[in-house]
């Protein structure tokens, strides 16, 4: 009865589930072939490479580019090869920023400063020094990037905080009327593979935008100028991250009023392979064509780089004599004039057409005294000029200066022997911190008032102070005699 009993339960417990099974049961299941990509035809979408990457005949213009270190710059040198490789095509020189003290220095004998991605802002003197620079008619090349961010931690709540390059490139900008907007230009209907990659096909005619026809910007902060010129205009459908709106005003690039200074949102585009793609290859040609075609007007606010050729003409007026303490001074003159790649020649007569420099006293000759009244320069016992007025000439030295297209000319003028040696040496040491100084004329402390020599001043004669003779007594003979 037992066994009966385990065959029912079995029985109860399988019936259903065979029930279950006969009634659902469609018979073997054929499954249909699922349809796949063709992945073997796909082709990943690249930009256009720019075929206009002949550099072989280019000009060599020269000349030093100072690229920015100091403000914190987010990127590295390997990263924009491509530019420095155009710049050094050229025949310029690359040289690093890494003292702000030395800034001011370094701009006098550039032709362009380049600051890319900056995170720490532009102090009042660096300001200052680019602006007096750019008047000069060096050039200004600043980059930023929507990708590149500086990670800091708030010490209050320690949260972390990314802070982009735009205000710190707006603190140099800002003077030249030009804004980098904190945001990055999209395009979700035309891009280069991504909506951040916006392409640019309108453009502002300048010489940094002949030969484009399409430029493709990575990551790009919006950039404008009220009286400038913008670049690179974006399209109808480039929009801001900001608002989400398309601003005619607003570009990826834009020029300064002058045409000196120049601010880009993004600086991708300088590295490889990006640097190939559409015309930006002929972007970054002229880019380093617009560097070294910044060509400063020469003033004293440049010494010592004063002169340009490989020679200056030293003319030494008449009434000095070349005496030890002369040749001296020449021979300090002349070590330092070789630091910077120039040779002296001494000549007999005042060249008309090349780097020179003049030593002498007030006391004129008649050459040198034709090229002083250019500068409205008169001695009447005082040094008279137009810039300082009336200074006295007792231990004061005149540098002159004057850049023609026929040369540079350094006039050295005191009025004794020993303070045109003294001022010689302040030339030779290249500093003029103890002149007072304008573009052209600089009065200089050389001296403690010694008798001006060259006979140009009149010398006071000097009175006879009488002596009292002290009488004598005459001796009464005796009769001895």
């Amino acid at each position: 009865m037992k066994r009966e009993y385990v065959y029912i339960a079995l029985a109860a417990l399988l019936l259903p589930i065979l029930m279950r099974t006969l009634w659902f049961y469609r018979g073997a299941v054929e499954r249909p072939e699922i349809a796949t990509p063709d992945f073997a035809s796909f082709a990943i979408p690249e930009a256009p490479i720019s075929e206009n990457a002949n550099n072989e005949d280019v000009e060599r213009m020269g000349g030093v580019v100072i690229i920015d270190q100091t403000h914190g710059n987010q990127f590295n040198m390997a990263e924009i090869t491509a530019f420095t490789s155009a710049i050094q095509q050229r025949g310029g020189k690359i040289e690093t920023l890494n003292d702000s003290f030395s800034l001011e220095s370094q701009l006098k004998r550039a032709k362009a400063f380049i600051s890319i991605s900056p995170t720490l802002p532009f102090a009042a003197l660096e300001t200052q020094a680019l602006q007096n620079f750019a008047e000069r008619g060096g050039r200004i090349l600043v980059f930023t990037d929507a990708n590149r961010n500086l990670i800091t931690i708030d010490f209050v709540s320690g949260n972390p905080i990314a802070l982009g390059d735009a205000n710190a490139a707006n603190s140099l900008l800002n003077v030249f009327d030009i804004t980098v907007n904190n945001d990055y230009l999209y395009n979700t209907q035309e891009n280069e593979g991504n909506f951040r990659n916006v392409l640019f096909d309108e453009f502002g005619k300048n010489e940094l935008t002949f030969g484009l026809q399409e430029i493709a910007l990575y990551g790009a902060h919006s950039v404008e100028s009220a009286s400038g010129l913008i670049l690179l205009a974006s399209s109808e459908t480039t929009r801001s991250s900001i608002n989400d709106a398309h601003n005619p005003n607003q570009g990826g690039a834009a020029l300064s009023a002058d045409g000196n200074v120049a601010a880009f949102g993004d600086f991708t585009f300088l590295s490889s392979p990006y640097s190939a793609y559409t015309d930006n290859t002929t972007f970054i040609s002229n880019l380093a064509d617009f560097a070294l075609k910044g060509n400063q007007t020469v003033t004293l606010q440049n010494f010592p780089y004063l002169f340009t050729e490989k020679t200056a003409h030293i003319y030494i007026t008449p009434d000095l004599n070349k005496n030890t303490d002369l040749i001296t001074a020449l021979s300090g003159l002349q070590s330092a004039m070789r630091l910077l790649n120039v040779e002296m020649r001494f000549v007999d007569e005042i060249p008309s057409a090349s780097d020179s420099i003049i030593i002498g006293t007030f006391s004129l000759d008649e050459d040198t005294q034709e090229i002083v009244n250019r500068f409205d320069v008169e001695f009447n016992g005082a040094i008279q000029t137009v810039e300082f007025g009336e200074v006295s000439a007792s231990g004061m030295g005149l540098l002159l200066f004057e850049a023609t297209h026929q040369g540079n000319r350094l006039v050295i003028l005191a009025g004794s022997e020993d303070d045109v040696i003294a001022l010689m040496g302040l030339v030779s040491g290249g500093s003029l911190n103890s002149c007072l100084t304008s573009d052209n004329v600089a009065v200089c402390s050389v001296g403690f008032g010694d008798d001006f020599g060259g006979g140009f001043f009149e010398e006071t004669p000097t009175e006879e102070i009488p002596t009292e003779e002290t009488p004598t007594t005459e001796e009464t003979p005796t009769p001895s005699g």
